[in-house]
């Protein structure tokens, strides 16, 4: 029979081995639960910066459109005074501009930041203004026909920089931490189970033997290594921890003509969806031990169990022969 070790022991003698149970129902009654953990918030500061960038931006066309540009010679004054020009000539414009580079940037770096939704929330930031000064011109237009549409929305002008750029922010950052809720992380004495549960909808869950363990990696970031925390990748020899870093978009159809007709098509807006490639370990939380506290502890642990468990099937090797 092999011992568990002391440094185990120590991860176990830390958790409620009831609570464990109750949050993840799915683990065996044969399994011990050894390590419970989630993503800590300041693994996804990234999100948060990004979310901090898009206040800015909507700040510097709120306070650019109302601020006297300064006065007096100088780098610093001529660098300023051409911002508060181009906010003020450019207006929703240049606002939509700025931000659809971001956006763009944003995707095709394929950073942890350029997932669907986020991109999502970056165009409806960049592009909601301009589709309020279009219903603005589209009423005024129906003035001049007398066709009776009404803009339901106020007149537009540069004050709703302000609150816009705050609600988006709070959007951003309250999703953020949603997203960063969703994801648990168990590690037994046999496999370990990674599970996402985003607003009762979007939900999955998978437990990964320790035979089928290739490998593993931990990176933990600079900032990781400040402040704790990190990713622990697990290499399956399904490919689970793997992943193409380009994530560009994919159209199924029926025939030759017709996948010639929408490839014409997307090469139109090929820098919509185009996205540098590269293979990278995997960084999806549903993919990984993605942002937890000492990952270097857990890296350990994992080594340890895997060792404990190969020692077992020898130990009964032997003794069956």
């Amino acid at each position: 029979m092999i011992e568990v070790s002391s440094y185990i022991d120590s991860f176990k003698s830390e958790i409620d081995e009831e609570s464990v149970r109750a949050n993840f129902p799915e683990i065996t009654e044969s399994e011990k639960p050894i390590w419970m953990g989630k993503p800590v918030l300041f693994s996804m500061m990234d999100k948060c910066l990004l979310a901090l960038m898009v206040l800015i931006v909507h700040l510097a066309f709120f306070f650019g459109a109302w601020l006297e540009p300064p006065e007096g010679e100088g780098q610093a004054n001529f660098v300023f005074r051409l911002l508060f020009w181009l906010v003020e000539n450019t207006g929703v414009i240049g606002f939509v501009f700025v931000m659809l580079i971001i956006t763009k940037l944003n995707h095709y770096g394929n950073f942890s930041t350029s997932g669907f939704w986020t991109t999502i929330w970056l165009l409806i930031s960049s592009l909601f203004p301009l589709i309020w000064k279009f219903m603005d011109l589209i009423e005024w237009i129906s003035s001049l026909l007398n066709l009776g549409f009404e803009n339901p929305l106020p007149s537009w002008n540069f004050t709703w920089f302000l609150p816009f750029g705050i609600f988006s922010f709070a959007i951003m950052v309250s999703f953020t931490i949603l997203y960063q809720n969703a994801f648990q992380y168990v590690i037994t004495d046999r496999r370990i189970h990674l599970r996402k549960k985003l607003l009762y909808f979007d939900s999955d869950i998978h437990g990964v033997p320790f035979s089928q363990v290739e490998n593993l990696k931990s990176d933990p970031s600079v900032i990781g290594r400040i402040l704790g925390f990190g990713n622990v990748h697990i290499i399956t020899s399904s490919g689970i921890g793997l992943q193409s870093e380009s994530t560009e978009m994919s159209v199924g159809v029926g025939s030759d003509e017709a996948a010639k007709s929408v490839g014409s098509m997307l090469s139109i807006f090929g820098w919509v969806s185009k996205q540098r490639q590269r293979p990278v370990m995997a960084k999806n939380p549903a993919e990984c031990l993605f942002g937890i506290r000492d990952p270097m502890g857990v890296y350990r642990l994992i080594n340890e169990l895997m060792d404990k468990e190969v020692g077992s099937i020898v130990t009964d090797q032997i003794h069956g022969e």
